[in-house]
């Protein structure tokens, strides 16, 4: 609600702003320049001002277009349909579509006035930059995501901390008729909205780059997976404590560990002695004991890529 208030908001002062800037110079059709600030402004920086550049260009071809052509054929029905199939036709060909409308309506106030005077030429330029600088003006106010970002980087971190400490438990639980998986709903969402908050801040910036939050977001979201895949059989993971007490307390201090800027490299290297142990372990002699070890082997493979997920991350962070 407060986002769609604020964008409210923008749009009206920056109608506003613009009518009364062209009644204050004396510009004709002045409340043209109102629409054109209302169809340009967007809810991130970079569109607001990509999108204004393009209907400035596009604009303002149009009206040297139609200056000829009215100079050449007359201002009439025909110059005029000669006009829009050149233009809409050009425009949507170099995929310039944003302009079509805006310079459409300018060259009709010429054709209107009946007239190719340097003062309608100039009144028409004057609107189109009066209403493009109306909605780039108002696009500097926008929501700070960045605190509301970070607030979800901490909300998923430690839902996925919960998350393994609850695997941790159940590794060694006797309660067999207990489920102690906790649901990642609340992880999908909390995810979701921080890639989408993370792409309009980088949206709503021009000169720097901050895709950081978007990457960061996409590798939480592959650790959602894995976790989602591990959910399809922990609930079923019964195996004896004295084989999965020590994956237990490795996947503890890995919940432990879990923070944004932690590679997780040290925890790599417990893996791989852990992984050593259990090599060294006697070889399963019966069916259910080697369905056992099938199933811990699973799991400790996708506790590995977890692992390497974070820490790959955090390498191609610190090289960006």
């Amino acid at each position: 609600m407060k986002k769609l208030m604020q964008q409210s908001l923008k749009i009206v002062l920056g109608v506003i702003l613009a009518i009364f800037t062209a009644e204050t110079i004396g510009l004709k059709y002045s409340s043209t320049a109102g629409i054109i600030c209302l169809v340009s402004i967007f809810n991130t920086r970079k569109q607001t001002y990509f999108t204004g550049i393009k209907r400035i260009v596009t604009a303002f071809l149009a009206i040297v277009l139609a200056t000829a052509i009215f100079y050449i054929a007359g201002h009439n029905l025909t110059a005029l349909t000669i006009f829009l199939l050149i233009f809409v036709t050009s425009s949507t060909y170099f995929n310039a579509s944003e302009g079509i409308v805006v310079g459409s309506v300018l060259v009709t106030h010429i054709y209107s006035i009946n007239s190719l005077g340097i003062d309608i030429l100039v009144n028409e330029v004057s609107l189109l930059v009066i209403g493009i600088a109306a909605a780039w003006l108002m696009s500097i106010f926008t929501i700070n995501l960045k605190d509301e970002i970070v607030r979800l980087q901490i909300e998923s971190e430690e839902l996925i901390r919960e998350k393994l400490m609850d695997f941790s438990y159940h590794l060694i639980k006797r309660d067999t008729n207990k489920k102690g998986i906790l649901s990642l709903d609340a992880l999908d969402d909390a995810i979701s909205r921080g890639m989408e908050k993370s792409m309009d801040y980088n949206n709503n910036t021009l000169m720097k780059d901050n895709r950081y939050y978007i990457r960061d977001f996409q590798m939480r979201r592959q650790q959602y997976q894995i976790l989602s895949h591990m959910d399809t059989y922990m609930e079923s993971l019964y195996l004896p404590v004295q084989e999965t007490i020590k994956l237990s307390r490795f996947t503890l201090s890995f919940a432990n560990e879990l923070d944004e800027f932690n590679d997780g490299k040290e925890m790599i290297v417990l893996a791989g002695e852990l992984e050593a142990y259990y090599r060294q372990t006697p070889l399963p002699k019966t069916r259910g004991e080697f369905e056992s070890r099938a199933i811990l082997i699973r799991y400790f493979s996708d506790i590995q890529y977890l692992l390497e997920i974070k820490y790959e991350f955090t390498r191609k962070s610190e090289e960006v």
